[in-house]
C-alpha cells in the first residue's frame, strides 16, 4: 500500500467535527450516489464501502471517516481524521490517500481530493502554523511581498511555498489558469502563489538570482530557507516546458515531487492519546505499519543510491582490471623475449648472478586502500612520494564517512591519488597533462579520463560564489601567496548528490617541486558549481 497524499492542518475547533462529517458524506455520495450514508454510518455498494466513526472522550474527540474503492486493477483508500482536544481553540484535519495497484508500469496521478478543497472552503480559518491554507492561488504583488518574505523564512513554516512566474510572449490567461489549477491540485499540501508583473522586480530583489523564478517557471520553496546562505538545489525549480502543455499538468508535476516528502509527516501529538478510542486492530496496526513502511522507503532510497555508486565503482574496477591484465600479458611476453635474448647471448648465468645481488631494489608495494576518507591524507603522506596533500586541504571528511558508500569513496579517493602519483613520476617524459596521461597511458593505475576535469567553465572562473571556494591552500614554492585558484579536479564518484567527494589539485610536475599538490578534498557542496543549482 502506497501513501500518495497526506495533508494535515488546523482550524477552529467549534463546529469542526460537524463540518468534516457533512463534507465527507457529501463528497462520498457525490462520487457514489448509490452509497447510503444519510441514514447510517456504514454503507456498501458494489466495490465501494464507507464507514464513519466519532469517538468523544474526556481528553477531546477523534473521528475517522474512510472510504474504500476497488477497481479492476487497484484499491484506493481515502481516510479523513478529525482531532480535537478538550478546551483547545483549534483542532486538526488529517487526510490520507493510499493506493495499491497491480499496474506497475503506470504512474498514478497524485492530486488533492475534492474533499480537501471542500473542507478548506467550509473552514475559512484553516492554516498550518503561520501558513493560511486555501484551495485558491495567492496573488503575489508588491503589497503582499512583505508578508511573503516573512513567511518564507519563518522557522515555524513546515509546508512548501510554490511560486509560479508570468511568461511573456504567451497568453497570460494560461499562466493564471496553470497556477489556479495547481492550487487546487496541491490543496492542503502547500501555498501556491502567482507572481504578478508589478511584483517581479521586488521579488528578484528579495530572492536574488539563485532563488528567483522567471519566464513561466515555478519554484518550490521548502521549509528551512536562509536567504543569506541559500542552497538553491534544496528548492526545486521547474522550467515552464517541464510543466506540461495543459494547464492542469503543472500541479500534477509538483504534486509528484512533493508526494514522498509530504507522506512522511508525523501525526499531531494529540493523536497518540486519542487513537486508542478507534478500533485498535485497525488504527494502531495501520499506524505501526505505516511507520514501518516509511522506514523501509528510507532504507530503499539509501540502498538505491548505494547501488548506483557501487555500480559506477564496479565499472571503474572492471576497466582497471582489464588494463592490469593486459599489462601483465605484455610483461610476460617481454620477459620471455628478454630471457630468450639472454640465452642466445650465452650470458644467462651472469645476469642471474647480478639479479641475486639486487635485493631490496624494487619499489615497495602499495597498501590496501583505506576504509575511511579521514585516513586518506595520512596514507598519501606515508606512501606517495609525488603527491602532497596540504594540511588545510581536507574539509568535512567525517561527513563523507557518514554516508553508506563511505568505504567505496575512500578507496576511490586513494586510487585517484595513486594515479596522480604515478603520473607525476612519468611527467617529465610524457607530453600532456594528467587527463591526457589517463587517456594514453598503459599504466594500470590510470584514472578514468571522463572523471577528470582540468578546467572549469568561464562562469565558475568569473563568478565570486563559485570562484572563491576554489582558491585553495598550496605550498609557497608553488605560489608565493600560499594559495591559488585551482580548477583541475577529480570526480571521485559520479552521481549520489552533493555530498560526494571531490579532489582539487595543481600540477607542478614541470616546475620547482616536481609534484602534484592537493588543495581540496571533501564534499562536493563545499565547491559548488552552476549545474548543481
Amino acid at each position: 500500500m502506497s501513501l500518495l497524499y497526506r495533508a494535515m492542518w488546523q482550524a477552529d475547533a467549534d463546529g469542526l467535527v460537524q463540518a468534516a462529517d457533512r463534507e465527507f458524506r457529501q463528497w462520498t455520495t457525490g462520487n457514489h450516489p448509490r452509497l447510503d450514508l444519510e441514514s447510517s454510518d456504514e454503507a456498501e455498494h458494489g466495490s465501494v464501502d464507507a464507514k464513519v466513526e466519532h469517538r468523544p472522550h474526556d481528553l477531546g474527540s477523534i473521528s475517522r471517516l474512510v472510504v474504500h474503492e476497488d477497481t479492476a486493477s487497484a484499491r484506493w483508500i481515502t481516510t479523513l481524521r478529525v482531532l480535537t482536544e478538550r478546551d483547545a481553540a483549534e483542532g486538526w484535519i488529517w487526510i490520507d490517500i493510499e493506493c495499491v495497484s497491480a499496474v506497475y508500469y503506470k504512474r498514478p496521478k497524485i492530486s488533492a481530493p475534492r474533499l480537501a478543497g471542500a473542507l478548506l472552503e467550509s473552514l475559512p480559518t484553516s492554516h498550518r502554523g503561520p501558513m493560511k491554507l486555501q484551495r485558491r492561488e495567492f496573488m503575489l504583488g508588491s503589497d503582499a511581498m512583505s508578508a511573503f518574505a516573512e513567511l518564507l523564512v519563518s522557522p515555524d513554516r513546515d509546508l512548501p511555498l510554490v511560486v509560479f512566474s508570468p511568461e511573456y510572449g504567451t497568453d497570460q490567461r494560461f499562466t493564471i489558469d496553470r497556477a489556479k489549477r495547481a492550487a487546487s491540485t496541491l490543496a492542503g499540501l502547500a501555498q501556491v502563489h502567482l507572481l504578478v508583473p508589478e511584483g517581479e522586480a521586488e521579488f528578484r530583489d528579495l530572492m536574488g538570482r539563485d532563488l528567483g523564478v522567471w519566464s513561466g517557471a515555478c519554484r518550490v520553496y521548502m521549509p528551512g530557507i536562509d536567504l543569506e546562505n541559500p542552497v538553491p538545489w534544496h528548492h526545486r525549480y521547474f522550467l515552464s516546458r517541464g510543466l506540461g502543455t495543459n494547464a492542469h499538468d503543472a500541479g500534477l508535476v509538483v504534486a509528484r515531487f512533493l508526494s514522498p516528502r509530504m507522506a512522511r509527516q508525523r501525526a499531531p501529538q494529540i493523536y497518540a492519546k486519542l487513537r486508542g478510542l478507534l478500533s485498535k486492530d485497525l488504527a494502531r496496526e495501520n499506524d505501526d505499519l505505516w511507520s514501518h513502511v516509511e522506514d523501509l522507503e528510507e532504507d530503499l532510497e539509501r540502498t538505491q543510491e548505494s547501488y548506483l555508486s557501487a555500480a559506477a565503482h564496479g565499472e571503474d574496477l572492471t576497466e582497471q582490471l582489464g588494463r592490469a591484465l593486459q599489462r601483465v600479458d605484455q610483461s610476460w611476453a617481454e620477459n620471455r623475449r628478454l630471457w630468450a635474448a639472454i640465452g642466445a647471448a650465452e650470458v644467462q648465468s651472469q645476469v642471474e648472478a647480478e639479479l641475486s645481488t639486487q635485493s631490496g631494489a624494487e619499489e615497495l608495494p602499495l597498501p590496501d586502500p583505506p576504509e575511511r576518507s579521514v585516513d586518506v591524507p595520512a596514507f598519501a603522506a606515508r606512501h606517495l612520494r609525488w603527491v602532497v596533500v596540504h594540511e588545510d586541504a581536507c574539509e568535512e571528511l567525517e561527513r563523507l564517512d557518514e554516508q553508506n558508500d563511505s568505504r567505496n569513496w575512500a578507496g576511490a579517493a586513494w586510487n585517484a591519488l595513486v594515479a596522480l602519483d604515478k603520473y607525476a613520476q612519468e611527467a617529465d617524459g610524457f607530453e600532456g597533462d594528467f587527463e591526457a596521461w589517463c587517456e594514453r597511458s598503459d599504466s594500470p593505475f590510470a584514472w578514468r579520463p571522463h572523471k577528470v576535469a582540468m578546467h572549469e567553465s568561464n562562469e565558475v572562473k568569473t563568478t565570486p560564489k563559485y570562484r572563491n571556494p576554489r582558491i585553495r591552500p598550496v605550498d609557497a614554492d608553488v605560489h608565493p601567496d600560499g594559495k591559488m585558484f585551482m580548477e583541475a579536479h577529480i570526480k571521485v564518484v559520479l552521481g549520489g548528490g552533493m555530498s560526494i567527494p571531490r579532489i582539487y589539485f595543481v600540477d607542478d610536475t614541470r616546475h620547482k617541486t616536481k609534484k602534484i599538490h592537493i588543495g581540496f578534498f571533501g564534499p562536493h557542496d563545499l565547491v559548488p558549481n552552476p549545474s548543481a543549482n
